[in-house]
């Protein structure tokens, strides 16, 4: 796991704790994230999963969610990146959705990103990823650039950072003049 403010060996969430993912589970993990959308839906391959979970050195901290004595997704944040981290991957397997896990998790990054006075705070989604796309506008998240073809072809991803950066008290927010999210490749 590269060292950031989010390197943390053992993070303790309501209702989960994210611990570093490990290559070990890695395999594991990433065949039941590709089963489910928006991976199931571009048909990502498990091994190119598994390799961007199992790696390490490029800038990024992975975690494991546990919770309720099994594992319930990963979590991938990229920092720094465009003044403030990058939540790259926030994959919840079926069974933990709509447990407010993921809320929780929403919750300790922009805690997280506040503390060190981050500008900006970053998600991204594809435009035919429903549930992803509901979430972050539930959690104050609006578009702030479109990306065509991002993710895959034909289908625009978009950029999100929340209507009011971490910390402030004012609601507008004046996005960065470039924007740009890069979820894994596959290779």
């Amino acid at each position: 796991m590269t060292r950031s403010p989010f390197s943390a060996a053992r993070i303790d969430l309501p209702g989960a704790r994210l611990v570093a993912l490990e290559p070990a589970s890695a395999a594991r993990l990433a065949e039941a994230i590709v089963a489910i959308p928006p991976w199931s839906a571009m048909d990502y391959p498990a091994d190119a999963m598994a390799r961007f979970l199992a790696a390490s050195g490029d800038g990024a901290s992975r975690y494991l969610v546990e919770a309720g004595g099994g594992e319930a997704g990963a979590v991938s944040i990229r920092h720094p990146w465009l003044k403030g981290p990058y939540l790259e991957l926030l994959a919840l397997l079926p069974a933990f959705q709509r447990r407010g896990i993921g809320a929780g998790i929403v919750s300790w990054f922009e805690r997280e990103a506040s503390g060190l006075g981050a500008r900006n705070l970053w998600v991204c989604a594809s435009s035919f990823n429903d549930g992803a796309l509901r979430f972050y506008q539930r959690h104050g998240f609006r578009p702030a650039a479109t990306l065509p073809g991002l993710v895959a072809d034909g289908s625009p991803a978009a950029a999100w950072s929340p209507v009011s950066p971490p910390g402030a008290t004012s609601t507008k927010m004046t996005p960065p003049s470039i924007e740009t999210c890069s979820p894994p490749l596959i290779s």
